[in-house]
């Protein structure tokens, strides 16, 4: 017999915070669970301490990738093992109260695919100021819904088109989604690096709606080597440009997003989605050739990462050779701009030097 939930637990050298999460796990007041832990070829001894405590519990499944398979891979091929009706994720840095799953089991009630609760951050001792704003500031820690438990598909659409490219409910840790949607929406888009739970959520949800537990069972947490901060320090361009690009790709054209598409005509004024995909293409090409200028320093290719994501999405491609002209257009006009600046400037101090020359001659 199936468990009634399976906790999936992607780890990748997390043995620091991993007991601590899977105490979290096993204390749970709803016990009818699996928990696997997938480890994706972990260099300490992560692997080790997941084994330990699947000795001593026949609900512990431990298995480790016969290759590392990345973040998004290692979300995936969990979903592919896992035999309960309900997926529920829990990271390997974070916590669960011991009333979540119980909590979260009820709103299925409500007969959406996709349940979340709230959930608040704990901020280890490394992390910076402004990331701490970030975080206590974003707008999925406002409760944007309220206490709506409900939410419609529109509801959650209109949201959305609002707020393009920001998370409305969390981190997978406070979301649980049952199994169905991945046969019917598919899995997670290996193609982003810090927005797949973003983009799988919102998938989901401007098509069935979500349901909210208005409470928070869940504990993020944030540290310097965590992904999440990981990925603002390094690889900005790929992270911040060209995942925005995209999420709006999909908006645009992916035939999940069908419904988004509609409301979007139906707003005031209209979401116009393939004329903001454009501009978007645009700007990551602009931004492309300004940074290209310190790749030499930093090793790093903006161009070479653009070029990457145009493989699997073409379209980015066609836009650029659109607009190709109207870059080369912009860029001399800015270089002209700079040189009729300086110009001006420079002229401005000929006053200035008749003055000091009048000065020295008398």
């Amino acid at each position: 017999m199936n468990p009634e939930i399976s906790i999936c637990i992607p780890t990748y050298n997390g043995a620091k915070f991993l007991r601590e999460c899977i105490d979290s796990i096993l204390a749970q007041t709803f016990s009818q669970f699996e928990l696997l832990i997938v480890d994706d070829r972990s260099s300490d001894n992560t692997f080790e301490i997941a084994e330990e405590y699947a000795a001593t519990d026949a609900r512990i499944k431990v298995t480790r990738n016969y290759q590392n398979l990345g973040l998004v891979g290692n979300w995936n091929h969990c979903i592919k093992i896992a035999t309960g009706e309900w997926i529920k994720f829990v990271f390997q840095d974070d916590i669960i109260s011991p009333n979540c799953l119980e909590k979260l089991l009820v709103a299925t009630k409500l007969g959406k695919p996709i349940i979340y609760c709230r959930r608040e951050f704990i901020f280890e001792p490394e992390t910076d100021e402004v990331m701490k704003s970030n975080y206590l500031n974003h707008i999925s820690t406002q409760n944007p819904f309220g206490d709506i438990l409900d939410i419609s598909a529109r509801q959650y659409a209109e949201l959305t088109l609002k707020n393009i490219g920001a998370n409305l409910v969390g981190e997978p840790t406070c979301v649980m989604f049952h199994r169905h949607v991945f046969d019917q929406f598919g899995l997670f888009n290996p193609h982003l690096i810090t927005i797949c739970d973003l983009e799988f959520c919102t998938r989901i949800a401007v098509n069935t709606g979500i349901a909210q537990v208005p409470e928070v069972l869940a504990r993020f947490r944030i540290h310097g080597t965590s992904t999440t901060s990981f990925c603002r320090d390094n690889r900005n361009y790929r992270a911040a440009i060209l995942d925005e690009l995209i999420l709006i790709h999909d908006f645009a054209f992916h035939v999940a997003y069908a419904p988004l598409r509609v409301i979007a005509q139906q707003c005031n004024p209209i979401h116009d989605l393939t004329r903001l995909f454009s501009r978007k293409t645009f700007l990551a090409f602009r931004i492309a050739h300004q940074e290209e200028l310190y790749a030499e320093k930093s090793g790093f290719s903006p161009y070479i990462e653009l070029e990457n994501v145009s493989k699997f999405y073409p379209l980015i491609t066609q836009i650029m050779q659109i607009n190709i002209l109207g870059f080369l257009k912009y860029d001399t006009f800015l270089k002209i701009d700079f040189l009729l600046i300086s110009l001006k400037q420079w002229l401005g101090r000929i006053p200035l030097i008749a003055w000091y020359l009048r000065i020295r001659v008398k």
